[in-house]
């Protein structure tokens, strides 16, 4: 569950509650609020707590946002910045929904894989990425394992959630939400890097479809320089 701290006057809190509620519904995040209204306690108590990722305050007539990470006190904020007040969907949408430190809080989904007789739900979260393999596909997950499924990957394209999923060169979908990094590799081609360590190559005709459909999920795409010179 993601446990949000909203800070401000009550009327301003009730403003940020309202919203952030339904962006975060329809995103299917499990979430929680904690409302504060004591600049030194927020300071004190909270700032630091890492029990509480994401804080959102109206702050000198702006809406600022902290998202803080799981990682040492050196890159405690991965991300922070200010929005409109009350925030835009599109803000919210852009600057919070999109940024990945909160992807694990999403409940993205699972894919079904039945193989003899018996059938494993695979979370979308454990998916790198999915290969075609002649009429067959091979799911590869992020802890080394494969999966094979009895269907080519057209009926799998057509069944898996493209929100979470994009094409990144013939017969391949990448799981953009585990995403760590994009590489050049030569001109018409770059290598995509899971945070599992995994690698699957993006060919020159996928880049502009590719950056879209990368746009419309995690939205990282800029900080990666996916498509650097």
């Amino acid at each position: 569950m993601l446990k949000i701290l909203l800070y401000g006057s009550a009327r301003e809190r009730k403003t940020l509650e309202e919203a952030l509620q339904k962006p975060l519904e329809e995103n299917k995040i499990s979430f929680s609020f904690r409302y504060l209204s004591n600049p030194q306690e927020l300071m004190e108590n909270y700032l630091y707590n890492r029990y509480y990722r994401l804080i959102v305050a109206c702050l000198d007539g702006c809406t600022a946002y902290v998202i803080k990470g799981n990682g040492s006190k050196h890159d405690y904020y991965i991300a922070k910045g200010t929005m409109s007040f009350p925030p835009t969907s599109e803000e919210i949408n852009e600057k919070l929904m999109r940024n990945p430190e909160l992807a694990g809080f999403y409940s993205s989904g699972e894919y079904t894989v039945a193989h003899r007789g018996l059938t494993r739900k695979i979370p979308y979260e454990e998916i790198d990425y999915i290969r075609s393999d002649d009429k067959k596909t091979i799911m590869y997950l992020t802890n080394g394992d494969k999966e094979i499924i009895s269907k080519n990957i057209g009926k799998v394209n057509d069944e898996i959630n493209r929100r979470y999923f994009a094409k990144c060169c013939i017969g391949v979908i990448v799981n953009t939400r585990n995403i760590h990094k994009i590489h050049r590799s030569e001109k018409n081609s770059r290598v995509i890097e899971f945070k599992s360590g995994a690698k699957v190559l993006m060919t020159e005709g996928y880049f502009e479809r590719f950056a879209k459909a990368y746009s419309m999920s995690v939205s990282r795409l800029a900080d990666l320089k996916a498509l650097d010179d």
